[in-house]
């Protein structure tokens, strides 16, 4: 799922991703900030004719013990290959000390999909057992999350890690770091994807935000993608409230063979928003 944050950031929010792109990015980062969100959320690609619609919900703000939950309902190509998947996800993270918590990420996807409509036509390769799901099962992440100093993050996580064997669900490793103060934000990260390639392929992204007269986030970002082998630019702003925020992001590849474009939004609603504060560090970590 592409939230907007993580969509104008090119994809780097391993370190800084908290609130509602924690679940998706990185459990461990969802004690940095002291919140409790409710999101809607919706991304398009035009050129795969996708959509993605859902919700999400994270308190890290009444225990110590954050938790978070998300579900999203996607289509693509109704047309064509006229793919479905739901993708649920239950999050839990804890802080151990001051400098570094830990959390965990349960994932079930289901995916389905019409027979025979590929280019090749009918294949066990790509559309699975006539009559099943091409992917229905469990999986996990698991992330890390370090304070070396007072606005460094460094961030850690490993994703799909029962290891599905599928491009719908890539095995993956990522690590970044990340520097915030109260107005400025940048991070960069790198991936290894172990499943989806012939053999191991990187992803580099980078981003930053700039935050103007304390409600709008200005967001910048940049991704290559070893494996498709495009380069990416991307861009984000929003309105943020003590109430509420509503955000918007796009990514369009300027270097590649088939070039796509995703753009995503998103509103969020900041239950008792009086007390969303940044981690016990005194980081503020732009959410």
């Amino acid at each position: 799922m592409q939230n907007p944050r993580s969509i104008a950031f090119g994809g780097a929010q391993t370190a800084l991703g908290v609130s509602t792109v924690a679940i998706y990015e990185n459990p461990a980062n969802l004690p940095l900030a002291r919140v409790y969100h409710f999101e809607g959320i919706a991304a398009i690609s035009p050129e795969a004719r996708r959509q993605s619609y859902g919700g999400a919900v994270v308190d890290s703000n009444t225990s110590r013990l954050a938790g978070g939950f998300a579900g999203t309902w996607n289509i693509m190509d109704p047309d064509g290959i006229h793919r479905t998947w739901t993708d649920l996800r239950l999050t839990l993270a804890y802080p151990l000390g001051d400098k570094i918590s830990a959390g965990m990420t349960g994932r079930y996807l289901r995916a389905a999909q019409s027979l025979g409509e590929g280019p090749l036509g009918p294949s066990f390769a790509s559309d699975g057992t006539g009559g099943s799901p091409v992917a229905n099962q469990f999986t996990f992440d698991l992330g890390a999350s370090v304070t070396p100093i007072q606005g460094v993050h460094i961030g850690l996580v490993g994703k799909n890690l029962t290891n599905p064997g599928t491009g719908l669900a890539p095995t993956l490793l990522k690590g970044g770091i990340g520097y915030t103060t109260e107005t400025f934000s940048i991070e960069a990260d790198g991936l290894a994807d172990f499943t989806t390639w012939s053999r191991t392929r990187g992803r580099l992204m980078a981003g930053g935000e700039l935050f103007v007269a304390q409600h709008f986030p200005i967001r910048l970002g940049y991704r290559y993608d070893d494996g498709m082998r495009t380069h990416a630019v991307s861009a984000g702003a929003g309105y943020i409230d003590r109430k509420w925020s509503f955000e918007l992001s796009a990514r369009r590849d300027v270097v590649g063979d088939n070039p796509g474009t995703i753009i995503g939004a998103s509103i969020r609603y900041f239950y008792e928003a009086g007390a969303s504060s940044p981690a016990d560090d005194g980081d503020q970590i732009g959410y």
